[in-house]
């Protein structure tokens, strides 16, 4: 029975010449493997170094977005805060109360307003609403431009949307300078009303002001036979430029501009995270942009 047992275990581990070759060529595959998996990161350190940095820099610039997105957000919900770019033209002397709030009014502002129309009260030119009650500085400061109010002293139908009842217009051959203009100067401009007034001041204010006649064209609504004559009665001041200081601000920002979107902005940033500051040459190196947008976006960017 023993020498049974002692055979049977003998037959089953032994191994001929040939499969003894085998085992000694499967253990210098295998030390071959573990050699090249250790010196593996040695060759690759570099490029995954710059690979992590490359993630770690968007993931910065994701992190970033989301954080001024929330905290936007959280401003406009808890503090009521208003953008500029929302504002529009009106005349103390119809406005609404919703539309006061719309404007940056608080309840108990539009309330005062309202009342003291009630009264009697009324706003014969933008300096008048300095003496509302409650009204602050900083808030006149941004609403000065938007104010137009007609030039007589006759009851004024309340529609603020049209403003069906100004006075006829009496038009001057005065050249109007279009990025320093208020609300009142280019309303009275011949074929211009409250509605391209706002327009035309809601673009300026989103494009940093205009260098370039054509640009009117890009706003909303704009025909030829309007733009030919619009045109004949201002001009343009090209150093009343609101500039983009293109090395320092940040993506959200910069998306916002209209001739900028997700993509442009974002190719910017990372150009910005890898090689540092930006030129001229660089934004046309990038090819983000072709020959004619180049023309119309390049007299905003600063250095």
């Amino acid at each position: 029975m023993y020498q049974k047992i002692k055979s049977f275990l003998f037959n089953f581990f032994h191994f001929n010449k040939q499969e003894r070759n085998g085992v000694f060529i499967l253990f210098i595959i295998l030390a071959i493997l573990f050699t090249v998996k250790s010196l593996l990161p040695f060759f690759i350190n570099n490029d995954a170094k710059l690979i992590m940095r490359d993630n770690d820099s968007l993931t910065q610039i994701n992190a970033f977005d989301t954080l001024v997105n929330e905290k936007q957000f959280l401003n406009k919900k808890e503090n009521k805060s208003y953008s500029e770019k929302d504002l529009f033209v009106f005349n103390p002397n119809t406005i609404s109360s919703e539309e006061a709030l719309k404007l940056g009014f608080s309840k108990k502002l539009a309330a005062t307003l309202l009342n003291f129309r009630n009264k009697g009260g009324k706003f014969f030119k933008p300096e008048d609403l300095k003496k509302l009650y409650g009204l602050s500085p900083k808030l006149f400061h941004t609403l000065e431009s938007y104010i137009l109010i007609p030039n007589n002293r006759k009851e004024f139908k309340k529609d603020s949307a049209n403003y069906k009842s100004f006075p006829k217009k009496t038009f001057t051959k005065t050249s109007v300078e279009l990025n320093s203009a208020d609300s009142l100067s280019i309303v009275y401009l011949k074929g211009i009303g409250p509605s391209f007034t706002k327009r035309i001041i809601k673009y300026r204010t989103m494009l940093g002001g205009f260098h370039n006649m054509n640009q009117l064209k890009e706003v909303y609504g704009m025909t030829d036979s309007l733009f030919l004559c619009l045109s004949s009665q201002v001009q343009i001041d090209k150093t009343k430029l609101t500039p983009i200081p293109i090395n320092v601000i940040d993506l959200n920002s910069l998306r916002k501009h209209p001739y900028f979107n997700f993509q442009t902005a974002q190719a910017i940033i990372n150009f910005r995270f890898k090689h540092g500051k930006l030129t001229e040459k660089d934004i046309i190196d990038l090819g983000i942009f072709n020959s004619e947008k180049l023309s119309v976006i390049l007299p905003y960017l600063s250095y």
